[in-house]
Order: structure tokens, then sequence, then C-alpha cells
């Protein structure tokens, strides 16, 4: 079920939620520049859920990079 307007629109008005959810990902992002994928998927599904979803689909294909490259395999 997707949240209504209203719900959307006050969601965004929450900066401390906003802050925290730019907070964990800026911690995805430098976990996953150290090499630590596992983190940064944890991080970033974190932010996921403080989004209450809203971001899934910017990130999948970020999440999938981090996932290949924590059980080892790399892009040639």
């Amino acid at each position: 079920m997707s949240p209504t307007r209203a719900t959307t629109v006050e969601r965004r008005k929450n900066f401390e939620r906003r802050a925290v959810i730019d907070v964990a990902l800026t911690l995805a992002e430098l976990d996953a520049a150290w090499g630590d994928y596992s983190y940064a998927i944890e991080h970033l599904d974190a932010a996921n859920r403080l989004s209450g979803g809203s971001i899934a689909r910017r990130w999948s294909n970020q999440r999938r990079r981090w996932s290949y490259a924590a059980r080892g395999y790399t892009h040639q």
C-alpha cells in the first residue's frame, strides 16, 4: 500500500528524519568506498526503512553492485 500524498509531503517536511536518512546514505557510501559492502548494504537498508521505502528504486542498482562485491564478484 502506497502512502497518501499528505503522508509523503509531511515526511518530506520532517527535516530531522531527512537528516538521519542522509547520514545513513553517507555511511553507506563511505563503507562501500572502504570495501565494507556488507555494512554499506545495512546502512542503505536502514535509510530505505526510514524513508518508508521511497529510496529503494533510486538506489537499487548501487545496492545490487554492493551485494555482488560483498560476495567477491568484481566487474571487468
